[in-house]
């Protein structure tokens, strides 16, 4: 998959916002989540808890928010290194969507071919309030030479 928006090691520079597709936190792919992983706790299933409203299962959206990141680097992205620190700041609700940016925020220095890029991503309720904000290590090709190609 080649990316179509450009994004290698040598153009993600601190500073670079990616902008990244809404996250759906539909009661259906909540349901399908709690299947998927045997998930069926009761504050993710009911409004009897302290939000009055069933809330969408933390790591939802942020699987979500990383998937759309290997799809918007496409085949420049080699590896996740790391992920976290992360922080949930308020509950995203079922039913939401809800928008994310990914902010570079570090880089190291590239080796045989890539870098590491450290990337903030911020995922914000419909309200505006900052949902979850957390790190994301990405090890990222560098761009190949036009002549290095076959």
């Amino acid at each position: 998959m080649e990316s179509c928006n450009d994004y290698w090691y040598d153009t993600l520079l601190p500073g670079t916002v990616l902008s990244l597709p809404t996250i759906d936190c539909s009661a259906a792919r909540i349901a399908r989540h709690s299947e998927l992983f045997n998930a069926y706790h009761p504050i993710n299933t009911s409004s009897d808890n302290r939000f009055g409203r069933a809330i969408a299962h933390g790591p939802h959206p942020v699987a979500q928010a990383m998937a759309s990141i290997g799809n918007v680097l496409g085949d420049s992205l080699i590896a996740m290194g790391q992920l976290g620190p992360w922080r949930f700041l308020s509950p995203a609700f079922v039913g939401d969507s809800l928008t994310a940016d990914a902010t570079v925020i570090g880089r190291t220095a590239p080796t045989r071919g890539s870098g590491t890029v450290v990337l903030e991503i911020r995922i914000t309720a419909p309200d505006g309030r900052v949902s979850q904000i957390g790190e994301a290590h990405l090890i990222v090709r560098q761009r190949p030479n036009p002549k290095d190609k076959p």
